[in-house]
């Protein structure tokens, strides 16, 4: 399943995650687009800074991102799956 970064504002796109996977990996696609803008803020923007060309870049860092969490190489979404269950079976004690 390739995570999709879902925007704060869809309250029934977010109700809809049931598992902690998705929750993890969830969070680990917005972890890692956010972390792509603050880099891209390095870079200097040059002639291509139009409306246009940041929203495109935004759209860009969203899929990257999105293909990043999907590739389970960081391993951020397991570490936090990982913690979750562990304080899930810690609250059940």
């Amino acid at each position: 399943m390739e995570p999709k970064i879902v925007p704060y504002w869809d309250v029934t796109a977010i109700r809809n995650i049931k598992t902690v996977k998705d929750v993890a990996k969830e969070f680990e696609a917005t972890f890692l687009e956010i972390m792509l803008k603050e880099m891209r803020k390095g870079i200097p923007e040059g002639m291509f800074s139009s409306f246009s060309d940041k929203m495109y870049t935004d759209m860009f860092d969203m899929a990257v991102a999105n293909r990043l969490a999907s590739s389970d190489r960081f391993g951020l979404a397991k570490y936090i799956e990982n913690a979750l269950n562990a304080y899930k079976k810690a609250e059940n004690l």
